[in-house]
């Protein structure tokens, strides 16, 4: 299956909200989904994805600089809105 469809799936069924901090993107999720949703990410292999990091509801999406994130930000939070 597509890791990108994989991805946009599971955001649209179990996010919440994707917000940018610097560099870094905080997704927030249904608790226990946030392993989950890292792990669709890594599937992807995105380009402006350094990595990741699950706790039960929250997501941490490292990028290499603030426009980076601002660009994942702004994608994630697109697919959690469906």
């Amino acid at each position: 299956s597509d890791p990108r469809e994989s991805l946009r799936g599971m955001l649209a069924q179990f996010g919440l909200r994707a917000l940018q901090a610097q560099n870094i993107v905080v997704v927030q999720s249904e608790l226990g989904s946030a392993p989950a949703i890292a792990r669709a990410l890594d599937r992807v292999d995105h380009a402006k994805v350094v990595g990741t990091l699950a706790g039960d509801d929250t997501c941490l999406v490292i990028t290499r600089d603030v426009k980076e994130a601002k660009s994942v930000a702004t994608e994630l939070a697109a697919a959690i809105e469906g």
